[in-house]
């Protein structure tokens, strides 16, 4: 038997037909168009409480004392203090954490070695290599709690190069950039400064 072929509409029929195609296809774009602007408002929303909720606990730079002596330059925002400070050694991948008992004043130092060129180092954060690459980072933690409440930045540095450098015994400190790309020489004044107005 030879194929039959499909019913011929009439025309009123087929108008009928593509006016209820069209109008499907019409709500059904609707319904996806509308889909996809809930969920994109929905993503900046929850982008924008993100942004908006992220805050800066404080900032740590670099810094010499006229003896030789590694020093961190601390700087924490309000009803915070410092948590920890930890000094990694980028070449060998190994770090070492300390824990003040007290938190320096706004801008105040942790002196954090010995003087460098000590041929009988005696501390843990003395046995450092001068030709090694250093990041110094740490925690905040809440005035009436134990809890971190965030990190510092770190500054990468190598320690020849601060050892080196004379102005960082002079009131400059090694600091990251405002970029968070690069560490800096800067005043410690300039940084001081910087940290009051990024804590608000």
């Amino acid at each position: 038997m030879p194929a039959q072929p499909f019913p011929t509409l009439r025309n009123g029929a087929a108008r009928t037909v593509a006016a209820r195609t069209v109008a499907a296809r019409t709500v059904a774009a609707r319904t996806v168009a509308a889909r996809t602007v809930a969920a994109f408002a929905a993503t900046t929303v929850v982008l924008s409480l993100t942004a908006c909720s992220a805050s800066r606990t404080g900032h740590v730079a670099v810094a010499m004392d006229p003896a030789g002596r590694l020093l961190a330059v601390v700087a924490l925002c309000k009803n915070q203090r410092l948590g920890s400070l930890t000094l990694t050694d980028e070449t060998t991948g190994t770090s070492t954490t300390v824990r003040p008992k007290q938190s320096p004043p706004f801008g105040g130092t942790v002196i954090l070695t010995g003087p460098i060129g000590d041929p009988r180092p005696e501390g843990v954060l003395d046995l450092l290599d001068r030709g090694h690459d250093y990041t110094l980072g740490g925690t905040t933690r809440g005035i009436e709690s134990d809890e971190e409440t965030g990190s510092f930045t770190p500054v990468r540095f190598k320690l020849d190069d601060a050892v080196r450098e004379a102005k960082l015994r002079q009131a400059f400190v090694l600091a990251q950039n405002p970029d968070g790309d690069s560490t800096a020489l800067t005043e410690k004044s300039a940084f001081v400064a910087h940290a009051a107005q990024e804590c608000g």
